[in-house]
């Protein structure tokens, strides 16, 4: 155990959590993150596709979690899971030639071109951060990959509880850590990881993206369509 008060603990996940940890991302992140959910609405998604879309991400998720800690917040009296922090430990490539993280995201390639798109962006948008370039003497850094909380179990500061244990975590335990970081794509996330000391290095407006036709990607994202790499240096 992490810590707990009167309504719920925070948890190291097992093995044993991963299938409802799988079924509650589904819900509760995929729903409802930004720029997948504003994939959804810009195009007409079938029941196929949305199964499709939904193995792709099970898919890399399950390859996280084996390589990489998540936390979960777990409700006394249900038992069941309301949060989920889920983090990818990475090496910097000038110290380390075997770039794990790399590998596991071109191990598990999506299949679905909605998928591939919201990958696409994200690993844009990482690329334009630079942050190994930023913080070239970093040779560890932590990513909060999916922070997700039970839609009836918002606004009591359970993302920022298990933001604040994935910070704990880093600076005890990752040797070499140089920052933790994180993809925030929505208001809520961002004054989230602001309060505990995140900052933004890298804006980037969904609106601007353009599919190979000239028509916009994203829609119905205001006022979440401002995409924010927000970076907590640590040494």
């Amino acid at each position: 155990m992490i810590s707990d008060n009167d309504f719920y603990t925070l948890e190291w996940a097992k093995e044993i959590h991963l299938s409802e940890i799988l079924s509650f991302l589904y819900k509760n992140f995929d729903k409802e993150e930004t720029v997948l959910k504003s994939l959804r609405s810009a195009n007409a998604v079938t029941p196929e596709q949305e199964e499709s879309m939904k193995l792709d991400h099970e898919r890399l998720i399950r390859a996280i979690f084996a390589f990489s800690p998540c936390i979960i917040a777990i409700e006394k009296s249900s038992k069941k899971i309301i949060g989920v922090n889920l983090m990818i430990v990475s090496k910097s490539p000038k110290f380390d030639n075997a770039d794990g993280v790399s590998a596991m995201f071109n191990n598990n390639p999506p299949t679905n071109r909605l998928m591939k798109q919201y990958f696409d962006c994200l690993s844009e948008i990482s690329e334009k951060a630079d942050l190994y370039g930023k913080f070239p003497n970093a040779k560890a850094a932590v990513e909060f990959y999916a922070v997700a909380v039970d839609k009836n179990y918002r606004r009591m500061g359970l993302s920022k509880a298990m933001m604040a244990a994935g910070i704990s975590f880093a600076q005890k335990s990752v040797q070499d850590i140089g920052f933790i970081f994180g993809i925030y794509t929505s208001l809520y996330s961002k004054n989230a990881a602001a309060k505990l000391g995140l900052k933004s290095v890298l804006d980037v407006d969904l609106l601007t993206y353009k599919d190979s036709n000239g028509q916009s990607m994203f829609q119905d994202t205001p006022p979440h369509n401002i995409v924010s790499a927000m970076v907590l240096q640590i040494a």
